[in-house]
């Protein structure tokens, strides 16, 4: 027996109770079916912890456990035996059974590295979900300058609404899952295109027996609470907000296009809104950011009554396009950024926040690796990533006509393989990263270490976070439940 929770499993047993992170208990099969011998996963990670227990954390699952230092002498023990050969003594054979549930030993008749090959592969072409960023407006209400652009406005044509909904019906017969994710930018300045989109795919959907699934990535300032219950309503369930500091810094970095202050409503908008649906607050870093302006933020976030309500991430500023080359020299190189946001996770979880960053695994990076992923612009011009919004220079297609495989604009990001790759392939996060952002490696050049996630420099300090957060969750349900 072993006990998992929502990270993975927690190791006990001969080593004695584990540290309780909040967890379940769940049975496994008996140790009689146990008759192969198990190879040990190249994707495994072991790090000391605290009060005699280990991290352990398998990057093929993501499952994460608690590990006694004595059950890691009898892994260790296990590992010569497969090397080497011998029979299982009893500790042995129950740990090896926790071990296999968490990949951390994998049935040896199997070979781990093909077999993530082929979910990569089966990721790419796979036609039973339809991923569609669906950008109803490029106009923003906001003028942030390393985003914005001139001359946005406009929204999207009943024309291209009713090409949209023809895309997908001619694919719903075989579709199980349809995922859209409004985006701009500012999509609620488009909210009548979002209501009469959702509810058109929605009604599809019903129809063609396909699972319907929204989210929206906004700048929260039109967030309010007509807006989040109709948004929740037509099924959006998931809502990402940008706070660029706190009020005195955002302000000036996401200042209205009036003029006015935009901080202090956002913060209101999502006090409301976390109630309703999950938010992600994103905090865009760059090298103007230090310890003292994120707690400031937290702070204020504290003050507003949200700081156990909404999942907060740091994003990696980067220059991605022409337009943000204005902002270069303030951004972080992914080796750089991972060793800041060390720090800022770790004053997040010294608040009292949640740590919703875990190294999950992926069969593929993005949509650029997918063959029914597509963001579609306000015109119906079909794009591969999304930076490219607007930019029809790269442009795939559009939404009208036949999806174009062979373009130029589709090869280009989607030809890079990450198991041909020796740097790639040899990884042992590999399943969390499936060799990064293919735009980094076409359009700015990128290779090596400097396209990697920032789990490649940072794994091992973020685990120890992770464990942490997860740690005062569990210690803190009981008084939230009494």
């Amino acid at each position: 027996m072993f006990e998992v929770d929502p990270i993975g499993i927690v190791f006990s047993g001969a080593g004695g109770e584990a540290p309780d992170l909040g967890s379940r208990t769940i049975w496994v099969r008996d140790s009689s079916e146990q008759e192969k011998m198990s190879k040990i996963s190249r994707y495994n990670h072991f790090q000391n912890w605290q009060d005699g227990y280990r991290i352990a954390f398998n990057a093929f699952t993501g499952s994460l456990a608690l590990m006694t230092d004595e059950n890691y002498l009898t892994y260790l023990g296990l590992a010569a035996k497969m090397a080497n050969g011998g029979n299982l003594n009893s500790f042995e054979q129950e740990l090896l059974k926790q071990l296999e549930y968490g990949h951390f030993m994998y049935p040896d008749q199997s070979d781990e590295f093909q077999t993530l090959k082929f979910l990569h592969g089966s990721a790419r072409y796979d036609r039973s979900q339809l991923a569609l960023i669906v950008a109803p407006t490029l106009a923003c209400n906001m003028a942030c300058p390393y985003c914005y652009e001139d001359n946005k406005s406009g929204k999207m044509t009943p024309e291209i609404v009713n090409s949209i909904v023809d895309f997908v019906s001619k694919r719903a017969q075989s579709l199980e899952k349809l995922d859209i994710n409004w985006y701009g930018g500012e999509p609620l300045l488009a909210m009548d295109i979002i209501d009469d989109l959702s509810t058109r795919l929605v009604s599809l959907g019903k129809e063609k027996q396909y699972t319907y699934t929204s989210s929206i990535v906004s700048n929260g300032y039109l967030l309010n609470r007509e807006t989040v219950d109709r948004l929740v309503a037509l099924n959006v369930s998931v809502c990402q907000v940008t706070l660029d500091g706190p009020a005195r810094l955002h302000n000036v970095k996401r200042p209205l296009k009036n003029g006015k202050e935009s901080f202090q409503t956002i913060v209101d908008n999502v006090s409301y809104a976390c109630t309703k649906m999950l938010i992600s607050v994103r905090i865009n870093i760059d090298k103007t950011f230090d310890a003292p302006v994120i707690a400031e933020l937290l702070a204020e976030l504290t003050q507003a009554g949200i700081q156990q309500r909404v999942a907060v991430n740091f994003g990696q500023l980067e220059p991605s396009s022409a337009i943000c080359a204005a902002v270069a020299e303030a951004c972080y190189e992914v080796a750089d950024f991972s060793q800041v946001e060390i720090g800022f996770y770790r004053q997040l979880l010294d608040e009292g926040f949640r740590i919703e960053k875990l190294p999950r695994p992926t069969a593929a990076f993005c949509m650029a690796h997918q063959i029914n992923a597509f963001l579609i612009d306000p015109e119906g011009y079909l794009y591969r990533c999304w930076n490219y919004v607007g930019d029809h220079d790269k442009a795939m297609g559009h939404i009208r006509d036949a999806v174009d495989y062979q373009n130029l604009n589709f090869t280009r990001l989607f030809a890079f393989d990450p198991f041909s790759d020796p740097l790639c392939s040899n990884c042992d996060i590999l399943p969390i990263c499936m060799g990064g952002c293919p735009s980094n490696r076409a359009d700015r050049g990128q290779t090596g270490e400097k396209v990697c996630q920032s789990w490649k420099h940072n794994l091992t300090p973020m685990l120890e976070i992770i464990a942490r957060s997860r740690q005062q969750q569990a210690k803190s349900t009981p008084k939230e439940q009494s």
